[in-house]
């Protein structure tokens, strides 16, 4: 899916909806490399929480969801670095 496709679509997600975004990250390497040895090898991360939106070009999501509704941790993740999001539904009463 394409980046603009994407951030579409996450901003039709609500608040607080649980979310799986799969997302690219930047990898190191400490070994040692010749041009002609150099490699790109790709990293992703599938990382769970609760939507909360999308702010600066970022997608905040927020972890540990108290009784009152609080969170205990938000992430961000840069829009530019995800590849998938998608609504983790099946069997989740709010």
């Amino acid at each position: 899916m394409k980046q603009s496709q994407l951030v579409l679509l996450i901003k039709t997600y609500e608040p607080n909806t649980p979310v799986i975004i799969t997302w690219r990250d930047a990898v190191d390497y400490s070994d040692e490399v010749t041009l002609s040895t150099l490699e790109v090898k790709e990293i992703f991360y599938d990382t769970i929480g609760f939507f909360l939106k999308v702010m600066d070009d970022y997608v905040i999501i927020a972890y540990n969801k108290a009784d009152d509704k609080t969170y205990k941790g938000t992430g961000m993740i840069p829009c530019s670095l995800i590849t998938d999001i998608r609504r983790l539904s099946d069997g989740y009463d709010e």
